[in-house]
């Protein structure tokens, strides 16, 4: 094992080292460190590879990188500091981190400003209208007014879900969706093309299917029909999405539940959109509404006398 000093080495040891004059410049110790180290890259053992290692050492000496490295360090050391990041950091952050950090920013802001209007405002129930659509919220929480229901709670989100059309899309619609589901609404209203993606948010309606439907006249029946839904369907509606957008977790088909559910009722003609303020906007698709129950409402009796209310709005004529 070599007794030098590596760390005390001085420039002028390192060249005197390499077989160099002091003067050297840095492209005879370029010259020098390459013919040295092919050398040594012939040979095998601990040794030779001690020997290496020594050289290179010794070489980012002689080159001033070794010099370099430490006055940057001390330097760094020295600069004040903001949270661990000097200026200049935090600088190279925001330049790489700005669009992550603005997309956090518009999600905690979205669901701050939902979660004020539906708290601090003391609305009595939510809905969420989900899908490409346009939506008059005032004529859409018109429909769940009641004695009971005296200020309800309507926002919705563009959502184009998938864009095989396309369709020009709010880059901000998946956080904006996200950030209304968290204020657990009772109801949510999407289209034939959107809902089959979001599986996961819809509850189970069979235990409520009895009350919804003995409370709808044969008028009202006629313009809804149950919708059921399975895990494995909607896993495999949406497999080829996930894989295009990069989210497939390499869950297999037959890993899900093939199970129908009962996610909601369609409402089937397109007068049943208009009395409820909802303008569809997808071009080459069939029309129509789901209506579903939040699976993570709070009030399941209040949310389904929302999806009658609702029916029954849209079946006026």
């Amino acid at each position: 094992m070599s007794s030098i000093d590596l760390e005390k080495m001085t420039r002028e040891e390192a060249l005197e080292y390499m077989g160099l004059p002091s003067d050297a410049n840095d492209f005879i110790i370029d010259e020098k460190f390459w013919k040295m180290s092919k050398n040594l890259r012939g040979k095998t053992g601990e040794d030779n590879e001690e020997a290496l290692n020594e050289l290179s050492a010794v070489y980012n000496i002689a080159c001033g990188r070794r010099d370099e490295a430490v006055a940057k360090q001390e330097a760094y050391e020295k600069e004040k500091k903001i949270a661990g990041k000097t200026k200049g950091e935090w600088k190279n952050f925001f330049s790489y981190e700005w669009f992550k950090i603005l997309i956090i920013a518009i999600i905690a802001i979205s669901l701050v400003s939902i979660i004020y209007s539906v708290f601090t405002n003391r609305y009595d129930v939510s809905i969420v209208v989900f899908g490409h659509m346009d939506v008059e919220t005032e004529l859409l929480g018109d429909s769940v007014k009641s004695d009971e229901v005296k200020k309800p709670y309507v926002t919705y989100v563009d959502l184009v879900v998938p864009n095989d059309q396309e369709i020009t899309q709010n880059i901000y619609a998946d956080q904006s969706f996200a950030s209304a589901m968290n204020s657990y609404p009772n109801v949510l209203i999407t289209d034939t093309m959107t809902y089959k993606y979001y599986f996961g948010y819809y509850h189970d309606l069979a235990g409520v299917y009895d009350s919804v439907w003995s409370q709808l006249s044969s008028q009202e029946k006629s313009v809804a029909e149950p919708v059921y839904l399975s895990e494995r369907e909607a896993f495999e509606f949406t497999e080829a999405y996930y894989k295009e957008i990069g989210m497939a977790d390499g869950t297999k088909a037959e890993e899900c539940d093939p199970t129908p559910v009962l996610i909601g009722f369609k409402l089937k003609d397109k007068e049943c959109a208009i009395n409820l303020g909802i303008e569809e906007k997808w071009p080459d698709t069939e029309e129509g509404l789901i209506i579903c129950i939040n699976r993570d409402t709070t009030d399941i009796e209040a949310s389904q006398k929302m999806l009658v209310s609702i029916i029954q709005r849209a079946a006026m004529r």
